[in-house]
């Protein structure tokens, strides 16, 4: 509930992606300003980066030679008031706003979120002042969370410069909410839980299913600085906020002294940080048990950043077919799961189809099958966040992909490259919005992955094609196409329909949304499709 709610937050208010939203009342505890934290990068291109406070609280000053304690100066200052209203609808009308989702169906399904933090506070380093206390000093290398950080050349050391905490206590409530609306042919079931944060002063609040209070002062999003680590131990901040660029310049020449500072601070904003190697910045190599082609800098916290897919940018305002190259790929890695007896296929298919609806689930399940590709055993511990019902599901899933997690092996007819190829699905599966991989439970259900796997292939450079095509006879119908427009658009791509033609085109900046969408689709469809 915390986790979402604090999403919610930053989509709100942060597109450009400088915050990182707080996932866990433990890690809000974490965010100390000047803590260290680990950026950890991902297997693909796709996938955000995580960030990983220490176990031992570690602050700047811990991990610095000549181990003075650091006194930040700290500006306090209003952030924003905040209220915020989500939703999505499905009911039986084609009447209705953008963020309706319509289908010809009896009854309605409303799925609403409500976030009232209430007046937010941000509490920031001033950084300048910092790099005077910081000035001559060196990390220390024989650290051991800076040891561990070196050993493994996908991580990068971070220090917390700037968190955003709330000023009043307040209430997060979720509800599960089900209904099964009615569709020639069947019944669409559609569940998806309503989590709302409202501020209290008496602590009353309504009878709901699940109650999180959270006390003020508690920090909800945080903002990092990377560290660019030489050999030698001197570092230097690899990103300056442009804000502060001019100040930096003007003190470096007054000073006159640009380049004789050991404390180097880059005012390219391309630079990123790391370890210093003697012979080259470290690379993205981590050992993986499968092709690696496809591992990028992918530098984005939240929001959208014009990004690369094997050397190809996700274009704005471009046709779907724009996704071609990267779909053909796709069907390669995905005939691995067609080979599954059907049996097995079509029960990992119904289950994956199951967790759509719960978010957490997929997050879990993609967490552990992360680890398993990092060699490591994973263990019931990584789902003791789960209840019962949801650890015995996605122990289930595992269990049909080759995996024993209850004895931390993979079992004797599992296949590696299954393992490899699942990865990518729940990578993608991971990175999608809660609403839209609802939307996808439901897209599933009313059997459309066929038409939507074929309208990339059949969608001209200009975006368009025949309405009258046979193999999109299932999205013109006019229950199912407005849902599909609604999952469309969450996923950065504009999807529209006249009398004669259908078109496909990406949002401005669409990022990886469109790619990690069909990803989503074909991994599905592979296990259906015969």
């Amino acid at each position: 509930m915390f986790a979402k709610a604090s999403k919610n937050f930053l989509r709100d208010i942060d597109a450009g992606g400088e915050l990182i939203s707080i996932s866990s009342l433990n890690d809000s505890d974490k965010a100390q300003l000047l803590s260290v934290v680990a950026k950890k990068k991902r297997f693909w291109c796709w996938q955000k980066p995580k960030y990983h406070f220490s176990s031992c609280a570690c602050l700047l000053g811990d991990v610095l030679t000549e181990e003075t304690a650091l006194k930040p100066v700290v500006v306090e200052s209003e952030f924003v008031t905040y209220e915020g209203k989500f939703g999505d609808l499905i009911q039986g009308n084609m009447e209705a706003d953008f963020a309706t989702i319509h289908g010809n169906v009896g009854g309605t399904e409303k799925v609403e979120s409500q976030s009232s933090f209430g007046t937010l506070r941000k509490q920031e380093v001033d950084m300048q002042h910092l790099m005077k206390d910081v000035q001559d000093r060196k990390v220390n290398l024989h650290h051991p969370f800076i040891q561990q950080l070196n050993e493994n050349k996908n991580d990068i050391l971070c220090i917390l410069k700037e968190k955003i905490v709330t000023t009043q206590k307040c209430v997060i409530s979720q509800q599960s909410q089900i209904e099964e609306t009615c569709k020639v042919g069947g019944k669409l079931g559609v569940k998806a839980k309503s989590v709302t944060v409202s501020v209290t002063e008496s602590g009353n609040f309504k009878d709901e299913n699940t109650v999180l209070e959270i006390p003020a002062p508690t920090a909800i999003a945080y903002g990092v600085v990377e560290l660019f680590v030489k050999h030698d131990g001197h570092f230097a901040e690899s990103r300056v906020p442009k804000r502060e660029v001019r100040a930096l310049i003007l003190q470096c020449f007054r000073k006159g002294r640009q380049h004789e500072s050991s404390m180097e601070f880059c005012l390219l904003s391309e630079k990123q940080g790391g370890f210093e190697k003697k012979s080259e910045m470290y690379q993205c190599t981590t050992p993986v048990p499968y092709d690696t082609r496809s591992l990028c800098d992918f530098d984005v916290v939240d929001g959208f950043r014009d990004v690369s897919v094997h050397g190809k940018p996700v274009l704005s305002n471009a046709a779907l077919s724009v996704l071609q190259p990267d779909l053909l790929e796709l069907t390669k890695w995905f005939a691995v799961l067609q080979e599954l007896p059907e049996p097995q296929r079509e029960e990992l298919y119904n289950l994956l189809c199951e967790i759509l609806e719960d978010g957490q689930v997929v997050a879990q399940i993609q967490a552990v099958v992360e680890e398993i590709c990092l060699g490591s055993k994973p263990g019931l511990t990584f789902l003791n966040e789960l209840k019962s019902s949801q650890k015995e599901r996605a122990q289930k899933i595992l269990s049909l992909v080759g995996y024993d997690l209850q004895n931390e092996k993979l079992t004797e007819q599992s296949k590696k490259d299954v393992i490899a190829t699942f990865h990518v699905l729940t990578s993608a599966l991971d990175e999608m919005p809660d609403s839209a991989l609802t939307i996808l439970a439901a897209c599933c259900k009313l059997h459309l992955l066929p038409a939507l796997c074929a309208l990339p292939n059949i969608t001209s450079h200009e975006g368009l094609c025949s309405r009258t095509e046979p193999l999109l006879s299932d999205l013109v119908d006019q229950g199912t196409f407005p849902i599909v427009q609604r999952l469309f658009s969450l996923s950065n791509v504009r999807l529209e329909m006249n009398e004669n033609a259908m078109s496909a085109i990406t949002f401005k900046d669409p990022g990886f949304l469109p790619l990690i969408l069909y990803i989503s689709v074909s991994g599905f469809h592979a296990l259906i499709k015969t």
